[in-house]
């Protein structure tokens, strides 16, 4: 009899209410929070392998579509329990937990039931399958041999993946196909040659053998979804719609009208196309529409390309340390290493720091992708101008110092955080911040007020701005594919390649309209400080407030350091 009421309350209460009746209590907020993130990382064991949890990392996510809708279920019982806490006697930040926490959830949900992936995106399950092995080799979180277990373990699963894709996929947009079908190929690689590469010192031949055999059965797996791409009929649409827009700004806690959050993107790309044109003037005068090509001219060789990167960081380092922009945690620095090859074709540059839960490997890197030696000499020539040191150095401090690598150093200074902003990540907070930090960088007079430093700044404002409103635009508001390249490449000075796969990036990626509306609410809630505070105002209290809350949405930033909510822009 007790066996058969412990098996009626597993099937008809929901996660939360057995961790109440096993305590005879009310669920508490922090036993809600721990068993979302322990369900999250059974579910999902590639997300638990990057966060730096390690239970899991010989099986590889079930993402079929009953499964998908039994976590979609879970979840929406979670986010009642949440809801009907009462938190009203719980400090501040407490209370701002479990906001953030309803957030997480609705997102999720967001992705469960709107945008369905995993029906819809022929892509995410290449980037599940290569992303499970690149989290097992990019960190030595464990000996090699065990990490080695691991993939063979995942490479074992890949075939049932790619064979339930066949199954599951249907509605598939055909500029989803086209991403898919360019990510594909690049994977036949990183399986056949870098994966084995990474384990190449391993002397145990039972392992060298099994991962010949999963290697080869994945590359089969592999080809044979290629194979399906190549018949699949794509007839469906990209476009989201304005609800689940929406919807997706909602879960950063912005809910303003469609209509303002546009405006406001519009007004910036004016004010970001007047200052392009000004700093044009102040670096050839005589020449401003030769100013871009000017700056083109000043690159590092391909040779001296990580070690020029290494010499901005620590430049970039001093400069944060001797004007007292902000604390630094550490006073170390990322590894400057070759992006891995499989990365390169979609991948600049990008810091990469450690999983908020990883104990071993705590190193972060900054990649650089080097330039291709299979390149012609004038295409060489072009891809060095593209690191055009001014660019280099603005995509450092993006990237690096004060950008992305100090939020890593907040994010591992601080393991008293809660579970929640330890884990989560708003997409506005994280590179909202890393944009603002270029135009902040340059109001300081970074690299002696280099006026070619403010144009690379502006250009790179200027392609964020033109994703925001392609973004609401294909999603919300009829724009084409076309449309949005154009705008790309004639508001926004894109080259006619790089503006199609800007906009292109849009139809799967909506949420990048992240950079500009983050940095946008960063300015408005640094100019309201200001002028409520006046003279008292610090620039460096500002930052270390704003860092030390968490990579959580700015309206809880906002409250926490203002003490109230108010407008985000």
């Amino acid at each position: 009899m007790r066996n058969r009421l412990r098996r009626l309350l597993c099937a008809t209460l929901p996660l939360p209410a057995l961790i109440a009746t096993a305590a005879q209590a009310a669920p508490s907020l922090r036993a809600i929070e721990k068993a979302h993130y322990e369900a999250e990382w059974s579910a999902k064991p590639s997300d638990a392998t990057s966060a730096g949890i390690h239970r899991y990392d010989t099986r590889l996510d079930d993402v079929s579509l009953p499964f998908i809708a039994r976590q979609a279920a879970r979840l929406h019982r979670e986010r009642a329990a949440l809801t009907a806490l009462d938190v009203s006697t719980l400090p501040q930040r407490e209370q701002d937990d479990r906001d953030i926490l309803v957030a997480v959830i609705d997102r999720e949900l967001i992705d469960a039931e709107r945008i369905q992936p995993f029906r819809r995106m022929p892509d995410s399950y290449v980037s599940l399958a290569t992303e499970s092995l690149y989290g097992l080799i990019d960190r030595d979180f464990a000996p090699l041999p065990v990490r080695m277990r691991a993939v063979i373990a995942r490479e074992r699963q890949i075939p049932a993946l790619l064979a339930l894709a066949e199954k599951q996929l249907a509605d598939v947009p055909p500029v989803f196909l086209e991403i898919a079908r360019e990510d594909l190929a690049g994977s036949f690689d990183f399986v056949g040659k870098n994966v084995p590469a990474a384990f190449a010192s391993v002397s145990d031949t039972t392992l060298q053998t099994q991962l010949k055999a999963t290697t080869q059965t994945t590359l089969a797996a592999l080809a044979r979804y290629r194979d399906f791409l190549n018949g699949l009929k794509a007839t469906g649409q990209f476009a989201l719609g304005a609800d689940t827009m929406r919807a997706m700004l909602a879960t950063d806690l912005v809910d303003l009208p469609l209509d303002r959050i546009v405006d406001a993107g519009k007004a910036q790309l004016r004010k970001d196309q007047a200052d392009f044109i000004a700093a044009e003037r102040m670096v050839d005068p005589a020449h401003p529409d030769q100013a871009l090509a000017t700056v083109r001219e000043d690159h590092p060789t391909a040779e001296n390309l990580n070690r020029t990167v290494l010499d901005q960081l620590k430049q970039a380092q001093d400069f944060v340390v001797s004007r007292n922009l902000l604390h630094l945690p550490s006073m170390s620095l990322p590894e400057v290493l070759d992006t891995p090859g499989f990365e390169r074709s979609l991948i600049t540059a990008a810091t990469e720091w450690p999983g908020p839960f990883e104990t071993h490997a705590t190193t972060s890197f900054y990649y650089v992708t080097p330039i291709d030696p299979h390149l012609g000499a004038r295409q060489a020539q072009e891809a060095l101008e593209d690191f055009n040191r001014p660019a280099l150095l603005n995509i450092t401090v993006h990237e690096a110092m004060p950008g992305h690598f100090v939020q890593g150093l907040y994010l591992r200074a601080n393991p008293q955080w809660s579970l929640v902003r330890r884990a989560s990540a708003s997409y506005a907070t994280t590179e909202g911040w890393a944009h603002y930090t270029e135009q902040m960088m340059i109001e300081q007079g970074f690299d002696q007020a280099n006026p070619k430093l403010h144009l690379m700044q502006l250009q790179d404002a200027l392609l964020r701005d033109c994703r925001f409103l392609a973004a609401f635009g294909m999603h919300a508001q009829g724009m084409s594919l076309a449309d949005a390249t154009t705008m790309m490449q004639h508001e926004c000075h894109q080259s006619s390649v790089a503006a199609y796969k800007e906009a292109r990036r849009g139809t799967a990626d909506p949420q990048y309209y992240a950079y500009t509306l983050g940095k946008l609410m960063i300015l408005h809630l640094r100019d309201d400080m200001r002028a409520h505070q006046g003279s008292t105002f610090s620039l460096a209290a500002f930052h270390d407030g704003l860092l030390g809350a968490g990579l959580v949405p700015m309206k809880i930033i906002r409250r926490e350091m203002t003490g109230e909510d108010a407008p985000l822009l």
